[in-house]
Parts: C-alpha cells; structure tokens; sequence
C-alpha cells in the first residue's frame, strides 16, 4: 500500500514538474512574444483605424502585412535562439495550436486587404481562435489570468459581426475592439505569465 501511494505521489509531482517546466519554457520566449505580439498587433489596429477615420482610403488595410512581416520577423529569430532547447510534448502542442492561430491571422489578414464587404468581419475568426489558444494555453499551463481573459474576451470576438449592435453604422470600430482584445489577451498574457514563472522558482527556492 506504502508503495502505491508513494507512487501515486510520484506521478503527481511528475505532472506538476512537467506543468512548471512547460511555464518556464514558454515564459523564457513566448511570454515575450505574446507580449510583443499584443501590443504589435494593438497599435496597428487602432493607428489603421485612425488613418481610416481621416481619409477616404481604404489602402490603409495594407499597413495589416507590413506589421505582420515584422512580427513573424521576431517570432523567428526567437524561435532560432531556442531551437536547442528540449521541448516537452505539451511545448510541441502550444506551438502547433499558436501555428494554426498564426495562419488564419494570416488568412483574414488577406481578406481585409481585399476590400469588399463582408457579411462577417474577417477579424472574427482570427479573434475566435485568440481566445480559444488563450483557454487551452492557460488550461495546460495553469495560468488562471488565461483562462479568465479568454471567457471575458469570448462576447466581443463574437460581437466582432458587421453592422451589429457593436459598433453600428461604423464596422470600423471593430478595429478598437481587437486593440482591446489583443491588449488584454495577448499582452496582459505575456506579463500573467512572467509573474507565474517568478512564483514558482521562489517557491522552489523556499522549499530547498
């Protein structure tokens, strides 16, 4: 029986180590990337709409492939500086989730820039599967502030339709909900997590 619950113990603390290491993984690189990616993405939104607001050009959407080019620029020279590390399965599933969430950024990134209108904004999918990445990073890692923002930010990635109650007669004030959003998603993610990653290594430090 001692030797049952000692290794029921065991596998515990081998799910727990795993969860911290996968929380100091991630925080060593994509924390700063989340919040790079959060304000990155913020400023473009609401620097497109204000060029939006004043003049008569939709040419602005363009500026959407400039930020993303420096964004992914950054993303792989972070990715280049840690391709040693060893990476866990649960490093490998984040990392193909936030891939998948990458291209169809992309994807709608393409459709804004296409100008026509859309019976949904193309900033809707890309705000779904935000949230949806927040929710499972923060469930595999532990981080409640994930899990929180994803659920409050969930309604306006769904409010985020054209010509809804949001933001009639305007649509392009669903620029100002995703600078929110990716504000409060994305960056405030990247800091959740350097705060988490700190409390576990003093904890560490206190139970030696």
């Amino acid at each position: 029986m001692d030797n049952k619950n000692f290794n029921a113990d065991q596998s515990i603390e081998l799910i727990q180590r795993m969860i911290r290491d996968t929380r100091r993984n991630l925080s060593s690189g994509s924390s700063n990337l989340f919040i790079l990616w959060g304000y990155l993405l913020a400023a473009t939104a609401v620097g497109i709409f204000l060029l939006l607001t004043f003049t008569d050009s939709r040419a602005w959407q363009w500026l959407w492939l400039p930020a993303l080019a420096a964004g992914w620029a950054a993303t792989w020279w972070y990715s280049r500086r840690r391709a040693t590390q060893v990476k866990s399965y649960t490093d490998r599933l984040l990392e193909q989730i936030w891939g998948c969430v990458a291209v169809v950024v992309l994807v709608s990134t393409l459709i804004i820039c296409l100008e026509f209108v859309w019976p949904v904004d193309p900033l809707f999918p890309a705000l779904l599967l935000i949230c949806t990445g927040l929710y499972i990073s923060g469930t595999v890692i532990g981080n409640k502030y994930m899990r929180i923002a994803s659920a409050f930010l969930l309604p306006i990635s769904i409010g985020i339709i054209r010509n809804t109650w949001f933001n009639h007669p305007n649509p392009d004030g669903n620029l100002i909900q995703f600078a929110v959003v990716v504000l409060v998603g994305l960056t405030g993610s990247g800091y959740a997590l350097k705060r988490q990653v700190k409390r576990d290594a003093e904890e560490a430090s206190e139970n030696r």
